[in-house]
């Protein structure tokens, strides 16, 4: 498999942690849209990332697709998702908190460091910064106290929720420090500090 796209975007990241969880070996190509998209193009006309190529050739694209791929190939038993149907619509409003977030972390980025500096638009960017916390604040505000005692979001084994958590928690911190701490989110903190320190995380370190 190869993996398209670097790991500054979370999106690509959330794929490449979830790759190293289940084990599956793959190519990382760290492109860029903003620097490489014709040799993107090539991979996909969307021109987004991230991308997976599978080893049979077919494109898949989307990082929530292409994670309910990954789910399908390793199996239900392995699958990062909750095993109990009843948390399917919980699990499935964090996963859009959390991605939410971390989307309007991404448009603030690009506004104030990608748009020419007289172009630049402060209130948008504040408007996505507060839309990015607010995410943030309501995931924490739904997240299980066993957060805080070493569990996860939905049990003692962490699901794709949990990395989005580790990485909403950090962007949110990296783009609006002052009003991401560990007394205003304890929970995502308690994730952060723990399930975020693993290999998995360490090995798709932004390049």
């Amino acid at each position: 498999m190869r993996l398209v796209g670097r790991f500054l975007s979370p999106f690509v990241r959330r794929v490449g942690i979830a790759l190293e969880l289940y084990g599956i070996p793959y190519q990382h190509e760290p492109l860029a849209v903003t620097d490489d998209r014709d040799a993107i193009t090539e991979v996909s006309n969307l021109s987004r990332i991230p991308c997976l190529v599978l080893e049979e050739g077919e494109v898949l694209v989307d990082s929530h697709q292409i994670l309910a791929e990954l789910d399908r190939i390793v199996g239900p038993e392995r699958a990062l998702v909750p095993k109990h149907p009843d948390q399917a619509r919980a699990y499935g409003q964090m996963i859009a908190l959390l991605t939410g977030s971390l989307e309007k972390c991404v448009a603030t980025v690009y506004e104030l460091g990608r748009r020419p500096k007289d172009k630049v638009w402060p209130e948008w960017a504040q408007q996505c910064r507060s839309q990015a916390v607010g995410g943030l604040g309501e995931a924490e505000r739904r997240a299980s106290d066993a957060l805080t005692t070493g569990g996860y979001l939905f049990g003692i084994e962490p699901t794709h929720a949990d990395v989005a958590g580790v990485l909403a928690y950090e962007m949110v911190k990296a783009i609006a420090p002052d009003e991401v701490d560990t007394e205003r989110f304890p929970r995502l903190a308690a994730l952060a500090a723990g399930f975020g320190t693993r290999p998995e995380f360490k090995a798709t370190l932004h390049s």
